[in-house]
Formats: C-alpha cells, sequence, structure tokens
C-alpha cells in the first residue's frame, strides 16, 4: 500500500493521543514492576514508550480506526476496504459499456491500494486522496496505471490515468469520472457498489449480492 492523503484533521492529533497513552502504559508497567519487586533487563524497560507507541499505532492504523462506541467513531476517514462491484461507461471507441468491473480497495488509516480488473486489464493506483463526510465533496480521488493483460487487442496499451469517485452517505456506492492519458486518451464514467468488506475473487464477486444499506 501506499500513503493517501485526507482532509480528516485528526491525522495531526491522533498521534499525540498514541503518545499520550504511550506514556500512561509504560508508567503503569513500571509502577507494576516495582509493586511486584520484580526486576527486568535495561533493555526491556527502556525502549518501553517507543515499544507500547509502536504497538498502538499498529493497532490503531489496521484495526481500531474503522471502530465504533456508539455513534462515535474513532476516525472520520471513510473506511473504503472492500470488493466493488460495478460498470465503465467509456468514450473509446465511440462509446462502450464495460460490465462486471471488480474494484479492490486495501486501506488501513495511513495507507491504500486500489486495484482494477476488466477481463482484459488490470490498473493499480500510484497516488490517492480520500476526503471525509464532512468535506463538500466526500470521495476517493486516485492516479492509476493501468496494464492490458496479455490476450488483450492490440490496440490497448499501458497509460496513466486519473478517477474521481464520489462516496454515498451511507458509504455503499462510489460513483463518477475517469480520465486517461497518453496510450489511450479516452474518458468515462464508474459507478461501484460494495460486494463485501472481504478481499472476493473475481468469481465470487461477481456472484454476490450487493450490501444492503
Amino acid at each position: 500500500m501506499h500513503a493517501y492523503a485526507t482532509d480528516a484533521k485528526e491525522r495531526e492529533t491522533i498521534p499525540l493521543w498514541l503518545a499520550a497513552a504511550a506514556v500512561a502504559l509504560t508508567l503503569g508497567l513500571n509502577s507494576s514492576l516495582k509493586f511486584l519487586k520484580l526486576e527486568v533487563p535495561w533493555w526491556v524497560d527502556a525502549p518501553s514508550v517507543m515499544g507500547f507507541y509502536g504497538l498502538l499505532h499498529q493497532w490503531f492504523d489496521q484495526y481500531l480506526w474503522t471502530q465504533k462506541v456508539g455513534p462515535l467513531a474513532f476516525s472520520s476517514i471513510p473506511n473504503l476496504r472492500g470488493t466493488w462491484r460495478g460498470t465503465i461507461h467509456s468514450s473509446y471507441g465511440g462509446g462502450t459499456d464495460v460490465p462486471d468491473i471488480i474494484l479492490y480497495v486495501r486501506q488501513s488509516w495511513t495507507g491504500i491500494n486500489v486495484r482494477l480488473e476488466t477481463e482484459n486489464s488490470g490498473s493499480f493506483s500510484i497516488m490517492a486522496a480520500v476526503n471525509t463526510q464532512e468535506s463538500s465533496e466526500p470521495s476517493l480521488k486516485y492516479e492509476y496505471m493501468n496494464e492490458p493483460s496479455a490476450l488483450s487487442a492490440e490496440s490497448m496499451q499501458t497509460h496513466r490515468g486519473t478517477a474521481n469517485l464520489k462516496l454515498s452517505p451511507d458509504g455503499l456506492s462510489l460513483d463518477g469520472d475517469y480520465f486517461t492519458g497518453r496510450g489511450r486518451q479516452s474518458l468515462g464514467t464508474m459507478d461501484f457498489k460494495l460486494v463485501s468488506r472481504d478481499y472476493l475473487n473475481r468469481q465470487q464477486a461477481l456472484s454476490q449480492p450487493f450490501l444492503a444499506p
């Protein structure tokens, strides 16, 4: 995965809260060791603040950011991870509809990877930005590199492109525009609906229903 930009202000404050929690856990550990009259090597005790911070950051980055306590969420960044299915409406060749497109999103609090698969090609994200529901346009924006499969038509070439997909209020739909660069020079629209939070293979993704709100 690669890093992604976001308008979420918590990127500035969460590390401070994690650092404070790491200090508190370290003090608790030291107090417990003294109370139990246990001695540990200096190399176990010395890096405990950084060790706790590393564990907390990893926990938050991979899991906790997606969780809620009642109506309160640990993060305002939309959780896009999972398998999406949709259709591309392309200007290529005078206008073409390409159904059964699979979009895979792997995401943590700090990293993301967007991979799109058709029968004839695949693409992967190079850079991305995720806007929250509090922004003027909740969305997933990314630049990608597309590579045709070995058995695709000779007219298909490796090319770069950009996509701007707006996120629905319920977080279960993505739709928007895409533009390709030199080597393809086409544009169009894409619309996707979430199939599963898991990463399914193509056949599973095509056979399962969309997630309900």
